[in-house]
Parts: C-alpha cells; structure tokens; sequence
C-alpha cells in the first residue's frame, strides 16, 4: 500500500509507557486536502495517524509510535477498554475517513482503511473486533457521529478486516528479518527513551 507522509505537527513523541490496544475510526467532516491542511497547522491543536480519501488514497500524520492527538477529551465513553484518567491518545491509533457522517463510504475508501485496520492489527498484535476497533463516539459522546450517522460501517469494517487473510512471506529474505530487527530496536528505545 503507498502511504503518503504529511507530517503534522500536532504530536507527542512516544506514549509514555502505553502501547496500540485499539483503532480509534473518524470521519473528517470535510476534505482529505483540508485534513492535511487543518492538521499541518500547529494551532489546530489535532492530528490522526492515518486520513484516508474518497479515492482510497492514505496520508499519514504521525508515526505510530508516537501519540496522534485524536481522541483526547472523553466524554461519557461507551467503550469498555478505556483507561480511566489516562488519555486515549496514548494507547490508540487515529484513522480519519474523507466525507460527511451521512456520506456513503466509497468502495475503495472501505478497502484501504480495511488494509490499514489488519495491517496495523497485525503489527501490534490488536484483535480484530468491536471492542478494539471503534468509533471516535465511544470515546467522545459530543461526537454521536463519528465515524458515520450509520453505526454499521464499523461492523463492516472489522468482518472484512477479519476475512482478509494477513500477507506473508512465505520465503523471508535477510531484508525481512532486518527490517523487523529495526523494527523491534525502534519499539525498544521508545519505550528506554
């Protein structure tokens, strides 16, 4: 999957001790080009990890290790995983979705938030459920509408997150066992640092 950087600066650099437990799913209420604008701008104070377009086109805002700022204010959460007293942006992932709550998601809006979703499941070893992978108004009930007015796009989501089958090397290369050593090191000095 081509994923383009837009980096924001909208971050905190780590996660204090926390680690991915869950997906948190956004809807941008706007543009994919007005998202990287509104999250480029230092005084908007917002990031995600992840926009994904209309077009299926992903951007990333802010490096996974590192903590997104979208979903910090809580407000009558319904999701039964969050932590009490301690941000969501810490233990979360931020995937926002180009359109309106009342849009109609795009086929290939579906399929490249569905390949990011079981990616980034299988990296940080998050199940592939309800209860790992939620609307933003579970956690901020000031929202009702995000991801969608139709509630049924999240269990859409995590059945075909769940039916693809994950990519595997079947013959890994010496690169591929690099690239998973720097990835390991990376997790490491994050959590030293």
């Amino acid at each position: 999957m081509n994923i383009i950087q837009k980096k924001s600066p909208n971050f905190w650099v780590g996660r204090k001790g926390y680690r991915p437990e869950a997906i948190v799913i956004h809807i941008m209420d706007g543009t994919l080009s007005g998202t990287d604008s509104w999250f480029a701008n230092p005084a908007s104070q917002v990031s995600a990890h992840y926009g994904i377009g209309k077009n299926g086109e992903v951007h990333q805002y802010v490096q996974e290790n590192d903590s997104a700022w979208h979903a910090g204010r809580v407000d009558a959460p319904v999701w039964k995983l969050t932590k009490p007293n301690i941000n969501p942006n810490l233990y979360t992932i931020g995937i926002e979705h180009e359109g309106k709550p009342d849009d109609v998601w795009t086929d290939a809006m579906k399929q490249s938030s569905v390949a990011m979703i079981r990616d980034i499941c299988q990296r940080w070893q998050i199940p592939i459920d309800r209860d790992h992978i939620i609307g933003h108004f579970e956690i901020y009930s000031k929202k009702p509408n995000c991801p969608a007015t139709n509630k049924r796009i999240l269990d859409e989501l995590v059945s075909l997150a769940g039916q693809q089958a994950p990519s595997a090397t079947p013959n890994p290369t010496v690169e591929d066992g690099v690239r998973k050593i720097e990835e390991g090191l990376a997790i490491i000095k994050q959590i030293i640092y």
